[in-house]
């Protein structure tokens, strides 16, 4: 009897067998569809493992496909770990999938990744399928930080054929605190939304991934450091989440379709900082329209450097600024498009060298043109005392300026490198009231700060700086410089004093 079970089984066994070995699977070249584009696994301890993610692989065509290979992207020494239709490993080849039909792949992560340097881990999943190349990246928090990942996605329609973008972004809780317990890590936008507030202490280190960023809704607020209890020395940092020492100072990792930090227009939005360094955006900060008479920004005691566009953008803003400096950017280190802006006691030296630059140290108008050729206007005023302007080009001042409009700008008691004789004529160095108390085209000298590599920028006025003591103090300017140094009587122009 038990002989005939055992016949019976294998007969059974190799009629399955044949049965399959009928089904035939030609397909190729079909494009995959996949459960999610992005695996998220939990955070790794040393000694655990994280929980197993499940990703579910569609093939939509009407015949059975095999898919070539399915492998990770970082080879044999990859962290993670994946089972493929039941079969183990980092490449897989032959998988079959029937006509409308379905089949999964499952992934950790191993502890060993504890012990990376990297603050997320990341790889990819890919897939070749005939001629069809495909992906599905898969991330890991490796280090012990507090997360904001994406939890909804915001879709702008473009006129066609432009295909509509789309803006991941996760809602901060009504009055949250970040401190300088853990690192924060940013994907996507981390919104503070209407009649919420983000306050973030000092020390406290924020890292942005590739394409994310910060966004002050409109009446949302935003303090750095409100009570002014830190320094430099324990300074706010917004950076990248590339932590390789290599990837410190490239510009560019971070700020998506609405710059780095964006502070939308609204009747009580705003933003507060202070003792804050940001560094390798795209654009850093991007100020939207002001409703009120009110500054919507306030920045005191902040760098802002190494930014791929634009360091600070108004976009029909209220900026005050004090004690600010603001370092190598790809285009402008500070844009004003219409608006009202006082600067006093700051350093604008744009002295970029990763590429040709198409911008200045500052520029300012007062219209824009859409691209019917359209003109509009926006009143714009912006005063500029105690202030370095420099660069090197030959002008690091720009000014578009439409007669029809008030154009209203002043620099007092300033050092600019400008164009004396500009073709359009839209200003004279001999015009007091434009520019009073002021110095052109010296040759000023600047020596490093604790803060930024010799070798990537530097600010801080020379031993023998011919801005020392030609300052004037005004109603809005700080005692103590941007390191905390008192000023002396007559003060330094720009952010620091000279040493």
């Amino acid at each position: 009897m038990k002989i005939l079970k055992i016949i019976i089984s294998f007969a059974l066994f190799t009629t399955v067998v044949g049965c399959r070995n009928t089904i035939e699977f030609p397909g190729t070249n079909v494009e995959l569809g996949f459960s999610s584009d992005t695996i998220y696994l939990d955070t790794v301890f040393t000694g655990l493992a994280s929980s197993t993610r499940t990703l579910k692989v569609f093939n939509p065509s009407d015949e059975n496909i095999t898919i070539d290979r399915v492998y990770l992207g970082r080879g044999a020494g990859s962290f993670y770990r994946m089972n493929v239709d039941g079969v183990s490993g980092k490449d897989v080849e032959n998988v079959e999938v029937l006509a409308k039909d379905s089949t999964y792949i499952f992934i950790e992560i191993s502890p060993d990744a504890a012990g990376s340097t990297e603050l997320v881990y990341k790889d990819s999943i890919l897939f070749e399928n005939g001629g069809i190349q495909q992906h599905v990246d898969v991330v890991t928090t490796v280090w012990d930080a507090i997360y904001h990942f994406p939890t909804n996605v915001l879709t702008i329609n473009r006129p066609e054929p432009l295909p509509p973008l789309k803006l991941a972004y996760s809602v901060l809780g009504e009055n949250e605190v970040w401190d300088n317990t853990k690192p924060h890590v940013v994907y996507g936008y981390a919104v503070v939304d209407s009649a919420h507030r983000l306050t973030i202490e000092p020390g406290t280190q924020v890292h942005f991934h590739a394409g994310s960023g910060l966004w002050v809704y409109r009446d949302g607020e935003l303090y750095v450091d409100p009570n002014e209890t830190g320094s430099m020395d324990d300074a706010v940092v917004f950076q990248g989440d590339r932590l390789e020492p290599s990837y410190e100072w490239v510009p560019g990792q971070w700020g998506g379709l609405l710059g780095g930090v964006f502070i939308q227009g609204g009747a009580q939005s705003k933003a507060i900082l202070n003792n804050l360094i940001i560094k390798n955006s795209s654009t850093a900060l991007r100020v939207d329209s002001a409703w009120g008479t009110l500054p919507n920004l306030t920045v005191n005691n902040t760098i802002i450097t190494h930014s791929s566009r634009v360091g600070l953008y108004g976009g029909y803003g209220n900026i005050l600024g004090t004690n600010l400096a603001i370092g190598p950017s790809g285009v402008y280190g500070f844009y004003g498009l219409g608006g009202n802006y006082r600067f006093d006691h700051s350093t604008i030296n744009n002295t970029w060298s990763f590429s040709s630059r198409g911008g200045t140290g500052i520029g300012m108008v007062n219209f824009f043109e859409d691209a019917a050729g359209n003109r509009y206007t926006r009143s714009l005023s912006a005063t500029f005392t105690n202030t370095y302007i420099g660069g090197n080009l030959a002008s690091e001042v720009a000014m578009g300026i439409d007669n029809n409009e008030v154009f209203d700008v002043r620099f007092e008691n300033s050092a600019l490198k400008i164009e004396p004789n500009p073709e359009a004529g839209h200003y004279s160095l001999t015009d007091t009231t434009m520019f009073k108390d002021c110095e052109f085209n010296l040759n000023w000298g600047f020596s490093s700060t604790p803060w930024i590599p010799e070798d990537q920028w530097r600010f801080l006025p020379d031993s023998v700086s011919l801005l020392f003591s030609k300052a004037k103090a005004t109603a809005i300017s700080p005692l103590l410089d941007l390191g905390g140094t008192g000023r002396s009587t007559p003060a330094t122009i720009g952010a620091l004093e000279r040493p």
